[in-house]
């Protein structure tokens, strides 16, 4: 019989294993651009010359990530997302494939140049 000290690291052990499997499965991190939906459909951010007239007329903004795709952002405020249109982020969100769509639950933004750090601005 093992003694109580082990079976305690034992339940433990699960215990931390089961909660990072867990923790896993909540939510995934998407880093990116957020740029008009129009213009990722093109592969580009939108341009920032003439940018209250351009932005006013885009509808949904979208994470425009490296590899030139994009996911639809939802459960965020169209108002949030253009404060940060064509800023560094890392959005954190539960993706549905089949609508290529995140529901955010955080967004966080480049702060400063090159490697930088990233801050939170919204959370759910």
């Amino acid at each position: 019989m093992p003694s109580p000290f082990f079976v305690h690291i034992k339940q433990a052990l699960a215990f931390f294993m089961l909660l990072s499997v867990s923790l896993n499965g909540l939510a995934d991190a998407f880093i990116g651009q957020v740029s008009g939906a129009d213009c990722a459909k093109h592969g580009h951010l939108c341009p920032l010359e003439k940018f209250e007239q351009h932005f006013s007329d885009e509808k949904h903004f979208v994470l425009l990530t490296s590899n030139q795709q994009f996911l639809h952002l939802s459960g965020i405020s169209r108002d949030i997302l253009l404060r940060y249109a064509s800023k560094r982020v890392i959005v954190i969100g539960e993706l549905d494939k089949e609508k290529i769509q995140v529901e955010v639950s955080e967004l966080q933004v480049r702060q400063g140049e090159g490697l930088g750090h990233y801050e939170s601005v919204w959370q759910r």
